[in-house]
């Protein structure tokens, strides 16, 4: 299976920074309204345990704000609750496997040629954290007729007998464009993630002559995949897995992402999420260049149970700096004090300011 973050690798080509696209650190625009679309997934019922991806899934076709003439719109934000699927009582998020926001990345260039390489995901939320919130006057730039799909799922880590119907409810916060006075910042949403090895290679998209270890870092470790099959195949042939079992005990793992990033400039990353799986302990994105920190989330797994309470994520006008030139590495540590293999996987999304974002011919109407 091919990761979705390997379509970044073929993105399109690297054009200059845009001269017309207000700095990050500009005033922040008004906005007259924060409108939010609500999607409830179909009832999910969960009748024994399931591992993370191995529970009950639906998807949903989304339709931000319906018009008869094309709008240029900018998501704010995203949340996501697992609710009783009859009341619509909120429950624990132990039920929560992911709920992610995509679209066709073909699409959205259709509509933003300009727009750096990206993979077709908007956001992920997974235990813990169910809210993404961008700074005041951040945004990503959709239009009002980009078709996006919602994916939502649960999962049962815990509980042997159970008998629960559950829906996601979703909220996705958006601005009009037409609605507000002065410049958005157009942020675009860029993945690293973790890869483990699933033979003797240790660094993905890399041949044996362009990595010196001592500028690379040690790279990935070699690792069994959670799900059989579930492995990417890199373009020198070799053979990772992005979901892999943690055996007992305490495991770093360390991926270049320099690729995956695929930065075409200089930028500042304003907002970061985390998807990370239980037993987890941090995930840090490391600047190679300089050997500095560029940002380490930590983690507060559940007490008394298998989960997470808590991811921390990174959030801020100011923003931290990414440079193109640049060499990055994302270290992941688990620490499973089990006596079985767990699933595992390590995923940082970074929001980051788009220099050159162009805002698209499309018709704006002012309500």
């Amino acid at each position: 299976m091919t990761s979705p973050l390997f379509w970044m690798l073929a993105a399109c080509s690297v054009l200059s920074d845009g001269g017309g696209v207000p700095p990050a650190e500009a005033a922040t625009p008004s906005i007259a309204k924060v409108h939010t679309k609500e999607v409830t997934s179909k009832p999910y019922h969960i009748d024994k345990k399931y591992a993370s991806m191995r529970g009950p899934y639906g998807f949903d076709g989304v339709t931000l704000l319906d018009t008869e003439k094309t709008e240029l719109l900018w998501i704010t934000g995203y949340r996501t609750t697992v609710v009783h699927a009859e009341t619509g009582e909120a429950m624990s998020q132990e039920w929560m496997c992911h709920a992610n926001l995509d679209f066709d990345a073909t699409e959205y260039y259709d509509r933003f040629p300009t727009a750096p390489p990206i993979s077709g995901r908007l956001f992920t939320l997974s235990q813990g954290q169910q809210d993404i919130q961008f700074p005041a006057g951040f945004g990503i730039p959709v239009t009002s007729d980009l078709p996006i799909t919602l994916a939502t799922q649960v999962l049962n880590l815990n509980i042997d007998a159970v008998d629960l119907d559950v829906r996601h409810k979703v909220e996705i916060d958006f601005v009009r464009d037409a609605e507000v006075t002065g410049d958005m910042i157009p942020l675009f949403q860029g993945a690293v993630e973790g890869f483990k090895a699933l033979a003797d290679a240790r660094y993905y998209g890399f041949d044996d002559g362009e990595v010196d270890p001592d500028k690379h870092g040690p790279g990935c470790s070699v690792g069994q995949a959670a799900i059989a099959g579930d492995n990417d195949v890199d373009g020198e042939g070799q053979q990772f897995t992005a979901h892999w079992l943690v055996p007992p005990g305490r495991e770093v793992n360390r991926t270049n992402v320099t690729r995956f990033l695929n930065l075409p400039y200089d930028t500042t990353a304003h907002y970061i999420a985390v998807h990370l799986h239980p037993f987890a302990e941090s995930l840090v994105l490391k600047d190679l260049t300089t050997g500095e920190v560029v940002f380490d989330a930590d983690v507060v797994n559940s007490k008394n149970r298998i989960g997470l309470d808590r991811v921390e994520y990174f959030s801020s006008k100011d923003g931290l700096k990414l440079y193109k030139d640049h060499q990055y590495e994302l270290v992941s540590v688990y620490d499973n004090p089990t006596e079985e293999n767990h699933d595992s996987m390590a995923v940082m999304y970074l929001y980051m300011h788009d220099k050159r974002f162009e805002k698209p011919a499309v018709v704006t109407q002012n309500p």
